[in-house]
């Protein structure tokens, strides 16, 4: 693979990147182990295949996020942010899709990972604490039926 200066580097010195920076990448190869991308048009990155949530192309750009730099120096990428992050950007998810439902959803913690993958291109996981987040802030109630928003 080829930059603008000529060939992308697969390794980055300490101090480049700082974990869970943004940056830009661009989706070049699916492998065994994941998704292989060129972060910043300068550098080599993989994403892991467990931890992607949802489908892509090649060619496809988008926002991702350093999730750390090995010791050999090569990338491993996110393309989801801290889980910090991630948990409260899930629940505005979670609670736009309850919206969008009338104010009941069938997906609970009991709900197979592949279901929650495929609805909100989300681990289960970070499912379970968005949930438990909102139902500790008293804005949704769990049940055997899913989840439901109080009014």
């Amino acid at each position: 693979m080829k930059n603008n200066d000529g060939y992308l580097k697969e390794t980055v010195g300490p101090g480049v990147f700082t974990q869970w920076q943004e940056v830009d990448v661009e989706i070049y190869a699916f492998t065994d182990l994941g998704i292989k991308v060129i972060v910043n048009d300068e550098y080599t990155g993989l994403v892991y295949r467990n931890h992607i949530y949802d489908k892509y192309q090649e060619g496809e750009r988008l926002k991702a996020y350093i999730k750390c730099v090995r010791e050999d120096g090569k990338i491993d990428i996110s393309l989801q942010p801290n889980q910090g992050t991630h948990v409260f950007l899930t629940t505005e998810k979670i609670l736009e899709h309850l919206k969008a439902a009338g104010g009941k959803s069938r997906f609970n913690d009991k709900s197979s990972p592949e279901d929650i993958r495929d609805e909100f291109q989300i681990s289960k996981k970070v499912f379970k604490q968005a949930i438990g987040c909102l139902y500790r802030e008293l804005r949704i109630k769990i049940t055997d039926k899913g989840i439901e928003l109080v009014k």
